[in-house]
């Protein structure tokens, strides 16, 4: 090979190398930036992904709240009024005689109360049939409000040829829907009138 050839291909390479380096240094920061860049771009992308995902979960919360609010609102259509309440000794002695049974007493127990509804119940006392009995609680199942029995007690006849051979008492309570109303917040107080400066003698 000619030597000027080699001299000029060694110079070229070594050009070569040289501007590589030159390069190199030169980009060295604008690499370390990018690599800044790229990181806060998957953060960024993260980020998003993970917005994405609470505002999925969200509207499925949001749904779920809605149909629970819609069943909560039928359920306090078919809960007992105070009017209801005043009316059951009264329902509760026609159902009573559509079931064959004959009511004794009835008597009003204490009421409980819970944040969203009030428990009243009644006491009442049968002389019942046990077939009887059980179409009682059938049709007390069927009424259009919500009430509830129970401490149900049977006691047996000891004269078999009563009509009825058995008596029972039982509790009907009737549930009340009256949630409480929400603190009322105290007034602020007004704040106290600033001093007066003292005036100044001459």
């Amino acid at each position: 090979m000619n030597p000027q050839l080699q001299k000029q291909i060694g110079i070229g390479a070594l050009a070569g190398i040289v501007l590589a380096g030159l390069v190199y240094f030169l980009l060295g920061g604008k690499r370390s930036d990018l690599e800044g860049v790229r990181a806060d771009v998957k953060n960024l992308q993260d980020q998003v992904d993970k917005g994405k995902l609470l505002k999925a979960s969200y509207e499925k919360l949001k749904e779920e709240v809605a149909k629970q609010d819609k069943r909560i609102e039928q359920l306090i259509k078919i809960m007992p009024s105070e009017t209801d309440y005043g009316e059951i000794p009264y329902r509760i002695k026609k159902i009573a005689d559509d079931a064959g049974i004959d009511q004794v007493s009835f008597s009003l127990k204490p009421e409980r109360k819970d944040t969203y509804y009030t428990e009243k119940p009644v006491e009442f006392e049968f002389r019942v049939g046990f077939h009887s009995f059980g179409q009682f609680a059938s049709l007390v199942s069927g009424y259009d409000k919500i009430i509830n029995i129970s401490n149900i007690e049977f006691t047996r006849k000891s004269d078999n040829r009563s009509v009825y051979p058995a008596s029972v008492k039982c509790i009907v309570s009737a549930f009340i829907y009256n949630p409480e109303p929400p603190p009322v917040n105290p007034e602020p107080k007004p704040a106290a009138p600033a001093p007066k400066a003292a005036a100044k003698e001459d």
